[in-house]
Formats: structure tokens, C-alpha cells, sequence
């Protein structure tokens, strides 16, 4: 099941330039949800839901609500919204008989299943793994002790909130972690954001500056190769600060480099000997002469969207390259075409071909401060093919 949230939702999360922020809208998503309130009524009418609220709901249309309190029990549970309007949602509720639910029912955002280590070990220090057992079960830290940045490392394991083997980056390779963007400014200026997320991995993707110009970083298991690798877990971030520059931020993955570029490390190459290792990331039918480009745009030089044969936007993995081709990128498509504006974020466009079925989320990549803009697509829907 895929998890999407954002800072439109009401009782999300805020982020600013304040110590905490980014630790805290973390938590929320992946460990514990958000916007818990009480349902008004609930009711089953040939196989679909209707819960009823007195005032807003954070509820979008394929994103996962946590229903509690219900009884029949199969209404309770982590379901997909089909269709909201201010104070009701819908959801599928096959097999359930129709009528009233009954009991004290509640819903909130649900988590994404991810667990919390150490839990108040360090201020506005926080450590988060996978809960599934089929993850590599690396550990992400994130220090938010800072106001316009946080600073990320990966671990093979931690012991404590401090300690771990494998860091990923070494200090060899970024001094202090990789930084991951809040605000531009260290104030209380809310920021927007949007977090995507399974069980084994995430994207966030933050615009420090306040402009539709998002930094889009991952953190979890990739789509590796290597049946079974224990050590195909990928973190990416800046290696400064980067949170008001015009220059391509190098933690994002909305970007394509053939030359050589950072902000980007696995724990492990696939030979699982070793320590963190630089991963490069090149989109799949990156052809064009332009070496290193945001994807969405003219730089793929594969003409622009729609495309002339079949009136379509195509689209293509995020390759890994680390000792060879590793893997990809789950759930992230870069489109080959320059797609100019035709995608704010936050559109949705249903999938067709290999993608039937599948709804995919437009997100705008580029520099904080001004300069060229791409464009990504993460699929929020199924699962992510690992």
C-alpha cells in the first residue's frame, strides 16, 4: 500500500525553519498519523463506505484513512478514499452487509508502517525503520537540531540514538550527513510538502523557498537487481546547504547526471562488500546531448509532450549506477518528453499501457531560488515492485 500526505491537509503537519519541524512532520506520517477526529456516521450501501464528519476531514482521493471503533470490524482498518467532499469520504467495503455501522468511530491519516527507535533518546533527534521484515532494515537518523536544515545519515544498524555501524554517507565522503531542506528562512514560515511513502522507502519532496520549485529526496530500499540485497538501501541529499540556491540541488532525484555528481549513497554496492558507495542517477532514456538535466524537460531531448503517436506522456525509470547498473528507483518516473507547464504539482494523471490501473502524482523539481524547472511522477498506487 502506498501512503501520501501533504501540508494542505488539515491537521497536517507544519513545516518551517525551526529545530524539530522536519522531525516531527516524520513522525506523523510514518510512525504515527495525523488529523484523528470522530466520525459522525458510517454507512454501507452496496459495497461502498460513507463516513459523515461534523467539520474538515484531512482526506484526499487515494489517500489512506485509519478507521477504528466500528463494528461490523471490516470497516475498520487502513482504506483508500474513492471520493471526498468537505465533510465525507467514501471507501470500498467489500463484503460488509449494508446498514449503520455502530461504536465510537474514529479515523485519522494513517501511518505507513514505519517504526520509531530510541523514542526520546535526543531532542529532535529521531531514528526510523522499515517494520516489514522483508527491508534491508537500515536505519534512517535524522538531527533537527538545526533551523533550515536537518542533517541525515543512513546505518546498517544503531545500537543507540548516536551509534551505528555502516553509516551512509562516511565522514570521509560528507562531513556531519547529508542535508535535507526545511525553509529557506529560520522562522516559523510554514513550507510545503509532500511525503509518499511504502514500507521500505519514502519521498519527500520540500520547497524551501516557497516556491512551486520542489527538492524531491528518497530514503529506503531501492528496486535492486540483486535478488535479495540485504544492502540495496539509497539516501539522498544535499551536500550543503542548498535550501535558497538557483543552483540544482544535489540531493534531488528529479534530476538526471551522465557526469559525475553527489548526493547520493547506497549502504553497499551489490557485492555487499565494502561500505557506502556514491550512486549516480541517470534516467533511463536520458539520450539527449545535455549531460546532466531535470527530467520533464527539454535536456532528454526525446521532443516534447504529447507525445505525436499516440497522444501520450512517456515516461522512464531512474536508473542506480554504482560498480554497474543496481537498480531503480521505486515508484519514480521520469517523463522523457519537455512537459513545460502542463503539470503543477499536486495533478494527478491516470496510467495506461504497462501502467493500467495506476494513478500518478506530477511533483515540480527545481532549484529553490530560480532557474529550470523539471518534472517527476510518483506512483501512488498498488505497490512499488520491489
Amino acid at each position: 500500500m502506498i501512503f501520501t500526505f501533504d501540508s494542505s491537509q488539515p491537521g497536517a503537519p507544519v513545516l518551517s525553519g525551526t529545530a524539530g519541524a522536519l522531525r516531527a512532520l516524520l513522525k506523523a506520517c510514518l510512525v504515527d498519523g495525523f488529523g484523528a477526529g470522530a466520525v459522525a456516521t458510517l454507512t454501507v450501501s452496496g459495497g461502498i463506505a460513507t463516513a459523515t464528519y461534523a467539520g474538515a476531514h484531512p482526506f484526499k482521493v487515494g489517500y489512506v484513512a485509519l478507521f477504528a471503533g466500528a463494528t461490523p470490524a471490516g470497516l475498520n482498518g487502513n482504506k483508500v478514499i474513492l471520493s471526498v467532499t468537505g465533510t465525507s469520504v467514501t471507501f470500498a467495503a467489500p463484503g460488509v452487509p449494508d446498514g449503520a455501522a455502530t461504536g465510537t468511530i474514529t479515523s485519522k491519516a494513517a501511518q505507513a508502517g514505519w517504526q520509531e527507535l530510541f523514542a526520546g533518546a535526543l531532542a529532535n533527534v529521531i531514528a526510523l525503520k522499515p517494520s516489514v521484515v522483508e527491508a534491508t532494515g537500515c536505519v534512517l537518523r535524522v538531527d533537527d537540531t538545526g533551523t533550515i536544515n536537518a542533517r541525515v545519515r543512513a546505518y546498517e544498524a544503531m545500537s543507540d540514538i548516536s551509534t551505528g555501524v555502516g553509516m551512509t554517507p562516511l565522514e570521509s565522503q560528507v562531513a556531519g550527513g547529508l542535508w535535507w531542506p526545511k525553509s529557506a528562512t529560520a522562522n516559523a514560515t510554514a513550507r510545503a510538502w509532500i511525503l509518499v511513502a511504502d514500507a521500505r522507502g519514502f519521498y519527500l519532496a520540500v520547497a524551501p523557498a516557497g516556491s512551486d520549485r520542489y527538492t524531491l529526496l528518497f530514503a529506503g530500499d531501492i528496486a535492486s537487481l540483486k535478488s535479495g540485497d540485504a544492502y540495496g538501501y539509497l539516501l539522498t541529499g544535499n551536500q550543503g546547504d542548498q535550501t535558497n540556491a538557483s543552483s540544482v540541488p544535489y540531493g534531488c532525484v528529479g534530476y538526471s547526471h551522465r557526469s559525475a555528481r553527489t548526493g547520493a549513497y547506497l549502504v553497499r554496492s551489490h557485492t555487499a562488500i565494502g561500505q557506502s558507495t556514491a550512486a549516480q542517477r541517470l534516467g533511463a532514456h536520458h539520450n539527449g546531448s545535455t549531460a546532466d538535466v531535470y527530467a520533464g524537460t527539454a535536456g532528454y531531448s526525446l521532443g516534447a509532450y504529447p507525445n505525436g503517436a499516440n497522444n501520450g506522456l512517456l515516461t522512464g525509470a531512474l536508473e542506480l549506477h554504482a560498480a554497474g547498473l543496481c537498480g531503480t528507483l521505486p515508484g519514480l518516473l521520469h517523463p522523457v518528453q519537455d512537459c513545460g507547464t502542463s503539470f503543477a504539482t499536486g495533478a494527478t494523471v491516470d496510467g495506461t499501457d504497462d501502467l493500467a490501473g495506476r494513478r500518478l502524482l506530477a511533483i515540480r523539481t527545481g532549484p529553490p531560488a530560480g532557474g529550470t524547472v523539471g518534472t517527476v511522477f510518483i506512483d501512488t498506487t498498488g505497490n512499488w515492485g520491489r
